[in-house]
C-alpha cells in the first residue's frame, strides 16, 4: 500500500506541472492585450494627425478663398494714418504720417486720402488721434479749409510784396518756390543794386497758396496773373522789406530749391558796371642778374 501510494504521488507530479502552465496562461493574454492597446493608441494618434493636417488645409483654403473675394470684390482706398499717437495741438510733419489701404466700404467720408497728403503738413491737431486711426479733416484745426496763418512757422511772419510781370517771373512763380530779393536804389550814376534778403520761402502768389498743376505756359509766359507774392520772413526782415519798398525797387530772383549757397552781397553800381577795365600790355621780360661776390685786392 505504501509503495502504491508513493507511485501515486509520483504520478501526480506531471499534474502539478500542468497546473503551473495553466497558471501562466493569464499573463500571456495580458501581454497581448497591452500590445493591442499600444497599436490602437498609435492608430488613433496617426488618425488625429491626419485629421489636423486636413483641417488646417481646409482652413487655409477657406482663408485664401475669402481673401481672393476681398481683393476681387472690394475696392481699396489709400488713407492717411498717424504712425504714432498724436496729441491735440501738435503740428503734423511728414515723418508722423503713414499710408494704409482700407476697403472703400469701411472708409469714412471725412477721411483724408493720399491725394491730400501735402494739405495736412504743417497743420495742427484739434483732437488726440491714436496710432493707425485714419486721419479725418475734423481732426485738424480749421477743418478741411485751413487758415492761412497755419502756413506761417512759429517765430516767422508772412509779408505781402507787390510785384509786376518781371518780379513774378512772368507768372511762373509758384507757392513753395524760393527767391532772392534784390533792391535797386539811387539815380543815374549813383544807381546801385544789391541783394536785400536771400533764400525766401514763397507761401502764396496772389490768393493762391498751393501749386497750380493746371497752369498753362504760353509763348509770353504763364496764364496765371497776380500782383502780389507773400513770403515767410523774420520780424526784422519784414521791416527791411517794408522800408526797401518805400525807397527803392525790389526784384525777385528765382533760385533752385536745393541751392542754399549765398550770393555776394557787394553792391553793383552804375559806375562799376560801365567802368572799363584797363588793358594790361605784356611787358618784356627782364632778366635779373644773379648777385656776384666782389673781391678787393691790394687795398684798391
Amino acid at each position: 500500500m505504501a509503495l502504491f501510494r508513493r507511485k501515486k504521488s509520483a504520478e501526480n507530479i506531471p499534474l502539478s506541472s500542468n497546473n503551473d502552465q495553466g497558471e501562466r496562461l493569464p499573463s500571456s493574454r495580458s501581454k497581448k492585450r497591452s500590445l493591442g492597446g499600444i497599436v490602437v493608441f498609435l492608430v488613433s494618434v496617426g488618425l488625429g494627425l491626419v485629421g489636423m493636417f486636413y483641417s488646417q488645409t481646409y482652413i487655409e483654403d477657406k482663408v485664401d478663398h475669402y481673401k481672393s473675394q476681398l481683393v476681387t470684390d472690394e475696392k481699396m482706398v489709400e488713407l492717411i494714418v498717424p504712425g504714432r499717437r498724436m496729441l491735440q495741438g501738435e503740428t503734423i510733419n511728414q515723418s508722423d504720417l503713414q499710408i494704409r489701404e482700407v476697403p472703400l466700404t469701411y472708409a469714412d467720408a471725412n477721411s483724408i486720402g493720399y491725394d491730400s497728403f501735402s494739405d495736412t503738413l504743417g497743420r495742427k491737431l484739434a483732437f488726440d488721434v491714436e496710432k493707425g486711426t485714419p486721419l479725418l479733416w475734423a481732426h485738424l484745426e480749421g477743418g478741411k479749409t485751413a487758415t492761412f496763418s497755419g502756413l506761417v512757422p512759429e517765430g516767422a511772419r508772412a509779408l505781402t510784396v507787390r510785384v509786376d510781370e518781371i518780379n513774378s517771373i512772368s507768372g511762373f512763380l509758384q507757392p513753395g518756390d524760393r527767391i532772392d530779393l534784390l533792391m535797386t536804389h539811387g539815380v543815374g550814376n549813383n544807381n546801385s543794386i544789391f541783394p536785400l534778403i536771400q533764400n525766401l520761402d514763397v507761401i502764396a502768389t496772389g490768393v493762391q497758396t498751393s501749386v497750380d498743376k493746371n497752369a498753362v505756359a504760353g509763348p509770353y509766359g504763364s496764364t496765371r496773373n497776380f500782383a502780389t507774392i507773400t513770403v515767410n520772413v523774420s520780424p526784422e526782415n519784414a521791416q527791411k522789406i517794408t522800408l526797401a519798398q518805400k525807397i527803392g525797387k525790389l526784384t525777385a530772383v528765382l533760385r533752385n530749391p536745393e541751392d542754399a549757397v549765398p550770393i555776394p552781397t557787394a553792391p553793383m553800381t552804375t559806375t562799376g558796371l560801365l567802368r572799363k577795365k584797363p588793358v594790361v600790355k605784356n611787358k618784356p621780360a627782364v632778366t635779373k642778374k644773379k648777385p656776384a661776390i666782389e673781391y678787393i685786392i691790394g687795398g684798391a
